[in-house]
């Protein structure tokens, strides 16, 4: 799992976390409320909750538009559990979270990448659930037959 999670506060604006979803390079934050995990902003949020609303992305706040609730895994979860879970979730970030305190994320692509195998395991949970596309992306790009 990746353990340096970047987070935004549940009260910045949608603007903010657009702003620092690029210069970190990523394409999701892990909302937060006090310190601890309470939602998820991704890039599908913005686009599909502002962008094609027309929101304003400077008055809107993050909690305004993120996923909630978050769905968080276990550190306790092995490789096959949280790949089985993230798409029975229809996930594809899956926060880590201990004692309440969010302590790293886990990702399809980064479970795939370790785990060639789990393609299959993501194929037979996700029944068409999740696209066809993300699944021969994956497969192009980390599973050269």
């Amino acid at each position: 799992m990746i353990k340096e999670v970047i987070s935004i506060d549940l009260e910045a604006s949608v603007k903010d976390a657009a702003n620092l979803m690029a210069q970190k390079g990523i394409g999701s934050l892990v909302v937060t409320k006090e310190r601890k995990p309470v939602g998820i902003i991704t890039e599908r949020d913005l686009l599909s909750r502002v962008m094609a609303t027309g929101k304003n992305a400077e008055a809107t706040m993050v909690k305004a538009i993120m996923s909630k609730p978050l769905i968080c895994g276990n550190p306790e979860m092995n490789a096959d559990e949280a790949a089985r879970f993230m798409a029975n979730k229809k996930i594809k970030k899956l926060p880590i979270v201990e004692d309440g305190q969010l302590i790293g994320m886990m990702t399809l692509t980064d479970l795939c990448t370790v785990q060639p195998d789990l393609s299959k395991v993501i194929e037979e949970e996700t029944r068409g659930k999740i696209p066809k596309r993300f699944i021969k992306r994956l497969s192009k790009k980390y599973f050269r037959t």
